[in-house]
């Protein structure tokens, strides 16, 4: 089921569809979920080497340029709760391509990739996982279909709305209480997907339902 709102995603992007197509990314989705799997048996299998994956400013400024790339291997655990966050993860972007097609899906990665990377490296935040980048993949889904239900570990089904709420509350929780002033402009850039993507149709929303009130 679909939002509530009309969703309709800004121009530019199709402007960019037909300048750029060949930023599109077949099987984004699937080649970043074998990523996040190789990154999960490499954190089991060599935890002590999973520090060099990590999006560290200084060491890329240090020469160690493959961070830029390699922190999105990184799983936000080890624990094997984390293989159902990964078919959840493969769900939401096999959903997402469908709806927008590779371009759009791979647009809406690339934004959030350099947004993270431009984050880290200007404001020397580290980036030791890929939940920046997987949470505004959360929200695109939830945004676009709040009342779709799914089956959590295959067996309790919930709607969208009600998987990506909690996040947001513990992310927001979690910036405000526990982390860095660095870490929070890191992850606002990481977020340039979204902006980019729903900030349009969120603002013709607020200023239509502004209008009728302001008109009774």
């Amino acid at each position: 089921m679909r939002t509530t709102f009309c969703v309709t995603l800004p121009r530019w992007i199709s402007w960019l569809e037909k300048k750029l197509g060949w930023l599109s990314i077949p099987h984004l989705g699937m080649i970043l979920v074998c990523l996040q799997v190789l990154g999960y048996a490499f954190a089991r299998l060599r935890p002590d080497l999973t520090d060099a994956l990590v999006l560290d400013a200084s060491a890329v400024f240090a020469g160690e340029v493959w961070r830029v790339v390699t922190f999105i291997a990184i799983p936000l655990s080890d624990s094997f709760l984390m293989l159902f966050v990964l078919w959840f993860l493969y769900y939401i972007f096999r959903t997402l391509r469908r709806e927008w097609g590779d371009f759009k899906f791979s647009l809406y990665f690339l934004l959030a990739w350099l947004g993270t990377v431009c984050g880290a490296l200007a404001f020397d935040a580290c980036v030791e996982s890929f939940v920046l980048i997987e949470i505004t993949f959360f929200f695109a889904i939830a945004t676009l279909f709040p009342n779709y239900e799914v089956q959590l570990f295959y067996i309790l089904p919930i709607k969208m709305k009600w998987i990506t709420i909690p996040v947001a509350i513990l992310m927001v929780v979690q910036q405000v209480f526990f982390s860095t002033w660095q870490m929070s402009l890191c992850l606002a850039l990481a977020c340039i997907n979204y902006i980019c993507f729903f900030g349009p149709s969120f603002y013709r929303t607020i200023q239509r339902e502004f209008q009728r009130r302001k008109g009774k």
